[in-house]
């Protein structure tokens, strides 16, 4: 009985110092419209593009990449704060990458903090 109430516990405080579980199919979703927005950015079509990956990151919010080129969008379209504002989510949540972590940071210097041409989100 004491071994029982023991792993009753051990298996409570193990699923409480886990992250948030992400159902596999929005996880899958997501990197569909991440792709999507991927090409629709590179095609230059960035309203398109900033659909795709709000869409993504609907489906799964910590999709850092997703995040990433959110801020990447919104750079290209002059709206600096707030691309500054993706950049920075994208680092918090993938905090341990150093190569991500540089890219990032470049990203987000030669962002700011210029007046952009388009309006602030």
């Amino acid at each position: 009985m004491k071994s029982l109430i023991l792993l009753m516990i051990m298996v409570l405080i193990i699923s409480g110092c886990s992250s948030v579980i992400r159902p596999p199919g929005h996880v899958v979703a997501s990197e569909n419209n991440f792709r999507n927005g991927v090409k629709q950015y590179e095609r230059g079509h960035i309203k398109q593009a900033i659909h795709e990956f709000e869409k993504a990151i609907e489906k799964d919010p910590v999709n850092f990449k997703a995040h990433f080129y959110l801020g990447l969008c919104y750079k290209q379209k002059g709206i600096m704060k707030t691309s500054i504002k993706y950049f920075q989510k994208a680092i918090d949540l993938n905090p341990n990458d150093e190569s991500w972590f540089i890219q990032v940071k470049v990203e987000m210097e030669t962002a700011g903090p210029k007046k952009g041409k388009g309006k602030e989100k």
